[in-house]
Formats: C-alpha cells, structure tokens, sequence
C-alpha cells in the first residue's frame, strides 16, 4: 500500500479504534441521585455509593420483564430508582440499615415520583430478608457492602426459578462460602463480570 495512502489512513484507523474502546454514552435520568450520593459520601464520610454501571441492572431488569424486585443496600435510592422505571409496573423493595440513608433514600424516590413503587425497609438485611416471601421474585440485586454467606442464601431463597442475582461488590474479597455458592452449578448458572457476578437461579 503506498505511503501516502497509510498516512491517510492512519487517523482514520485510530479514531475507529477510539471509539470502539470508548463505552457507549447512555443517559442517565437519575444523574442527579447519583451526584447527591458522592455529596452525601463525601460529606459524611460512610459508604453511601452509587453503583457505577447503573444502567446493567435497568438493563437486566428490563430484559426479564420483572414484576418483583430487592435490593440489598440502597445508600439514596439510585439503583432501586433505575430498575423501578426500567420495568413500568415492578415493585422494587430494598433494605437499607443506616437510618440516614433511610431517609435521604425516601426523600429522593418521593422527588422522583416512585414512592408507589419502590419501598425503603429499613433494618439489617439478614434479618429483613427473613420475612420477604420464597419465590417470589424476578431479580435480585446486591450492592452493600461484602456479601455473607447468609445474605446470598436468603436472595437465593427469595429469587424464582430463572430468577437473576446481580451480584456486586465482589472485588472486595467474600468468604468461601459465598464464592462457593455462587459457583454452585447446581444452584446457579453464574457469569462473572469481575466486580460484579450474574447469577440465574437453576434450583
């Protein structure tokens, strides 16, 4: 090829390249939850975080078409907000202990229209999700702090068969029982995404 014609190239090719490796831009409706939740860390210094690839549980939630949905760890309210509009008529549940977080969390899903439709339970998730109902649900999302093995027997517990387990936080080093379970392929067919694991329910 003359080289002419690969200089001219060239910038072409890098700029395909770009953008390929560039991540898609999706518009965030609730940017603002999500700026509000980094002020809150910020501020008061907790572990209020917005988790980062909002738009993959939306995305999940929509996909399966949920009616029933938890959450454990809300901080204020941004993922339980995008799965609500993700799936027009779902029900989002989600458990948050931190009595601050409680509040700011109903604050900012009431500005947004939702508190019909998604539900703050205030308290420690093992013990919440205790009293949720068994099979009952379509997707399950898991964004508090490091998983126990408890809480992932609980969400397997209240997922339906086929039901979704997004796991997330997993970067910061569950104990075996809960990497056991998850991996169980008797229990779930699992992908794992490296901070965050998918998990459909088998049995």
């Amino acid at each position: 090829m003359p080289s002419t014609l690969v200089n001219r190239l060239r910038p072409v090719a890098v700029a395909a390249i770009a953008a390929v490796r560039r991540p898609l831009a999706v518009a965030d409706p609730f940017a603002d939850v999500q700026a509000a939740t980094r002020r809150h860390r910020r501020a008061h210094r907790c572990g209020a975080f917005a988790y980062g690839e909002g738009s993959l549980p939306a995305a999940i939630v929509a996909a399966a078409g949920a009616g029933r949905i938890v959450e454990v760890g809300t901080a204020l309210g941004y993922t339980a907000l995008s799965m609500a509009r993700a799936a027009p008529g779902a029900r989002v549940q989600t458990i948050d202990m931190d009595p601050v977080h409680v509040r700011l969390a109903r604050e900012q899903i009431a500005a947004h229209r939702m508190d019909d439709r998604v539900d703050v339970l205030p308290g420690n998730a093992e013990t919440v999700l205790k009293t949720l109902d068994g099979g009952s649900y379509d997707v399950a999302f898991f964004d508090g702090f490091t998983p126990t093995g408890e809480v992932v027997r609980e969400l397997h517990r209240l997922l339906r068969t086929g039901g979704t387990l997004i796991a997330g936080n997993l970067i910061l080093g569950p104990d075996r029982t809960v990497t056991s379970h998850l991996g169980d392929p008797s229990r779930w067919q699992t992908h794992s995404l490296g901070e965050t694991a998918l998990c459909v329910k088998r049995a």
